[in-house]
């Protein structure tokens, strides 16, 4: 196996390790009621980036291999995730403003 290959790969796991961790945080914290905090927004944030992030480097193991497949439905994915994480922020926001009005 190539090192390039063997670096990439190790990164991706690793990558894969801490996004099961933020899952695993994300589903305790919903067990536990939290469903509109900053860490919830922080875990699913978290979690679009990784699918952006382990795409390319997918894709950079590809290249090596010179194996391409150009399907780009986890970039969408991220951003998606992405987005919604923005949304259960700004309920965030409203929930934490009406919490504080008389």
């Amino acid at each position: 196996m190539p090192t390039a290959i063997f670096w990439l790969l190790l990164a991706r796991q690793c990558l894969a390790f801490f996004a099961g961790g933020m899952l695993l945080r994300l589903f305790w914290l919903y067990g536990k009621g939290i469903l509109f905090s900053a860490k919830n927004v922080n875990c699913i944030r978290f979690l679009g980036y990784y699918l952006i992030i382990d795409w390319f480097i997918n894709y950079q193991m590809q290249g090596l291999l010179r194996d391409m497949d150009l399907s780009t439905t986890p970039i969408f994915g991220g951003l998606f995730i992405i987005f919604f994480a923005w949304i259960m922020d700004e309920g965030r926001k409203i929930q934490e403003e009406q919490a504080l009005t008389v």
